[in-house]
């Protein structure tokens, strides 16, 4: 496709996987609204939980009814640091509140012993390159959600698929307790991915200027929770894949997240 050839020996790289930054989060007002409440909801790009650091641009944002279809936002305004999104629920169930998957800025990386490098980049760390390594063409791929529900909780917007790299909650999302087990599983195309690491950020995490805590799938792409502190929490997890054929690109970086909001009682 739009590979090229590596000569140097010691270029900048960075190994898929490292800290998760420039994660998009999506923050309604509530997770919980009355029928025909209008929420306003943030979404932004941020290094932490969840401090907006810079807005989130995109004509993919969509509302995903309880029967599965999707709707644009009632309003977006795009301010410096952050996007607010504006909407009314009328329907009773669960609604997924979704950027859809929004393609970003392209990089170029190595693929080593079967893991991608990012190169060229000022996010890159040195690491040596054999001569002839083809260098890859990427661009990233985005999606990050948060489920409100009005009245009893349904799973339509929840089996939807949006993005080719998905956090199926197990549980309902909006279901989630302090002390109480959280399953979720990872798949891409729909097949699970085994062995992923799956990062959790939550609110109380960047008061105390701590690290997210990592969690690796099994074998069925499955990862299991159990909730601390009550709070907004982030579930996010990162890859690279082959891009999808007619893709401008070689690979994807794919970043899926879930924002969820966990009780204190």
């Amino acid at each position: 496709m739009l590979s090229r050839t590596a000569f140097p020996l010691v270029v900048s790289a960075l190994l898929i996987g490292s800290a998760a930054a420039d994660t998009a989060y999506v923050r309604p007002s509530t997770f919980t609204p009355e029928k025909d409440q209008t929420l306003t909801v943030e979404v932004s790009f941020s290094d932490l939980c969840c401090e907006p650091s810079y807005s989130v641009r995109t004509d993919t944002f969509a509302m995903i009814g309880p029967d599965g279809e999707a709707a644009s936002p009632d309003r977006v305004e795009v301010f410096s640091n952050t996007t607010i999104l504006e909407h009314t629920f009328t329907a009773e169930g669960t609604t997924r509140i979704s950027t859809g998957e929004r393609l970003g800025r392209k990089g170029e990386y190595v693929e080593l012993d079967g893991k991608y490098h990012l190169i060229n980049s000022p996010d890159a760390e040195p690491i040596e390159i054999p001569d002839g390594t083809p260098i890859l063409s990427s661009q990233t791929a985005t999606v990050t959600d948060a489920y409100v529900t009005v009245g009893p909780a349904d799973w339509g917007a929840i089996r939807t698929q949006v993005g080719r790299l998905a956090i199926e909650p197990l549980p309902h999302p909006n279901s989630a307790r302090i002390g109480e087990l959280f399953a979720g599983r990872v798949t891409l195309d729909g097949a699970p991915v085994a062995e992923q690491t799956v990062l959790l950020t939550n609110e109380a995490q960047r008061l105390r200027n701590a690290d997210g805590v990592p969690f690796q799938t099994d074998s069925d792409g499955r990862f299991d929770i159990t909730f601390s502190e009550p709070g907004v929490h982030l579930i996010m997890v990162r890859l690279q894949a082959p891009a999808p054929q007619g893709a401008e690109t070689d690979i994807r970086s794919y970043t899926t997240a879930l924002t969820l909001s966990v009780p204190a009682d």
